[in-house]
């Protein structure tokens, strides 16, 4: 499985069309608490105000982290060519080291991995993927 989409080299500007998305792995943490808010202490209740940002950051449950290596086209990848890029929460989850982040959006490579589905892992992350403004139109091979 794998997702097809257009992919802007890092920090070149440059567009590779139709590019070749394969998830490399998804590491996965069991939190098995929510993670509390840091205390404010210039508050009468003492918490700290404000939005918690999305769920997958500090809610339990089984979290997946998922690492994207691109190629420039399947070919590219079933000949052992080095991906163009990568997309992952940090450049140490992947094996290339012209890793791009996702400035902003590192939320859409976490999701919540449903324990008692059918579905593999792996699958799980792929829809979850489908799922983000980044991969919403990519097409799926």
């Amino acid at each position: 499985m794998a997702l097809i989409r257009d992919f802007e080299l890092p920090g070149t500007g440059f567009n590779v069309e139709n590019a070749y998305h394969i998830i490399k792995n998804v590491n996965t943490e069991k939190r098995l608490q929510d993670i509390p808010l840091p205390p404010d202490s210039s508050r009468e209740d003492g918490l700290t105000a404000g939005d918690r940002g999305p769920e997958v950051y500090w809610k339990s449950g089984y979290i997946g982290k998922i690492a994207i290596e691109v190629f420039a086209s399947k070919e590219a990848r079933d000949e052992g060519k080095t991906p163009i890029g990568a997309i992952a929460n940090s450049p140490t989850d992947v094996s290339i080291d012209r890793a791009v982040a996702t400035p902003g959006k590192a939320h859409e490579v976490l999701f919540f991995i449903d324990a008692d589905s059918e579905d593999s892992i792996l699958t799980q992350a792929y829809n979850h993927l489908k799922t983000t403004e980044y991969y919403q139109d990519a097409q799926e091979v």
